[in-house]
């Protein structure tokens, strides 16, 4: 948080104390004077020992001019001093919820950095972690967004690590900071195996009646409220154009057999090898527009389709037998 030269323990019982002054958010977060620290920069330090030097080597010689040198020198560490805190005094910083991203991915963090004062920021960095900090700047009443890119190690649910959002304008003398933490939810599905297909020994066997459907058939059957996941590909735009609403073709078709993702009918050894077979099985039954359901152990998941039942069944499969939900994310070393 302060350098990354500092040894990772004494980093680690830093940011402990940062977190229990800085209590978690799930809004937007205001860089005020209770949020913001400062510091000297190596180069600060070497700057006031170089005063040091100076103001003894002034009063040594009784030299009016090193006098003079001195206290510009002093004036202008104070003024560096000021500069750098109000570089960061008034910045607010939202995070939008990551979307969720499968294990061995890039898990994509958005934040909303602004100010409402006439202004100019320059150089204010965010950093998660040890990874490398993005730059940017702030007009008069400016506003940006900008984005850390993060690989996904592991699969579950996690929480936000510490932010870091600092700069070091305009000298580079002293350092000042704001430590932030979201409480927003990080979710990593577990990785798709590959070359999945569904297995006929999951199919429940249908039993020839005709039904309803707005998958299969030829025989247009009528017109019925559109549901939320549903595929665009069935909606009436004709009776949308006319104000009718959403509404979905159905026709008249023999329905597709329903379909099981069974935690028992899996023959692979591993946790995280069965969990990758289902996750593929999920994405398959979707692609397909099969109806499907999830049997995992003490967890059941009714059948049906679309986005929503695909994000259901694929957070099941996430947060299976994870002993911790709030883990921060990125924390593991892979």
């Amino acid at each position: 948080m302060l350098s990354a030269s500092l040894p990772r323990s004494l980093r680690r019982r830093i940011d402990h104390w940062f977190e229990s002054h800085n209590p978690p958010s799930g809004d937007c977060i205001l860089l005020h004077n209770r949020r913001l620290y400062i510091l000297p920069t190596r180069f600060g330090y070497l700057f006031a020992m170089m005063l040091l030097f100076l103001f003894l080597a002034a009063i040594n010689y009784q030299n009016s001019m090193a006098f003079v040198l001195t206290f510009m020198l002093t004036s202008l560490g104070i003024i560096s001093l000021w500069y750098t805190h109000k570089n960061l005094l008034g910045v607010s910083v939202r995070m939008q919820i990551p979307r969720p991203v499968f294990c061995g991915e890039v898990c994509e963090f958005k934040f909303e950095v602004s100010h409402t004062n006439n202004s100019r920021r320059y150089a204010i960095g965010i950093q998660y972690l040890d990874q490398s900090p993005v730059y940017l700047k702030l007009g008069p009443e400016g506003s940006c967004t900008v984005k850390l890119k993060l690989p996904a190690r592991r699969r579950g649910e996690f929480r936000p690590a510490g932010i870091t959002v600092f700069t070091r304008y305009p000298t580079g003398l002293f350092h000042a900071w704001g430590w932030l933490r979201f409480d927003l939810p990080i979710l990593v599905y577990p990785r798709p195996a590959t070359n999945v297909k569904l297995q006929q020994t999951m199919v429940e066997q249908y039993d020839g009646q005709t039904s309803t459907s707005t998958i299969e058939g030829d025989d247009f059957a009528g017109l019925r409220e559109h549901r939320e996941g549903e595929s665009l590909r069935h909606i009436s735009w004709k009776a949308y154009a006319q104000g009718r609403g959403l509404l979905t073709k159905t026709f008249q078709g023999q329905a597709r057999p329903s379909l099981w993702i069974d935690w028992d009918l899996l023959a692979e050894a591993s946790l995280e090898d069965k969990l990758s077979f289902m996750t593929a099985l999920v994405l398959a039954a979707e692609s397909e527009e099969q109806k499907y359901g999830l049997k995992l152990p003490g967890i059941i998941i009714e059948q049906g389709y679309g986005n929503a039942h695909k994000h259901n069944c694929l957070q099941a499969l996430a947060v299976f037998r994870q002993p911790d939900l709030n883990q921060e994310f990125g924390g593991e070393r892979g």
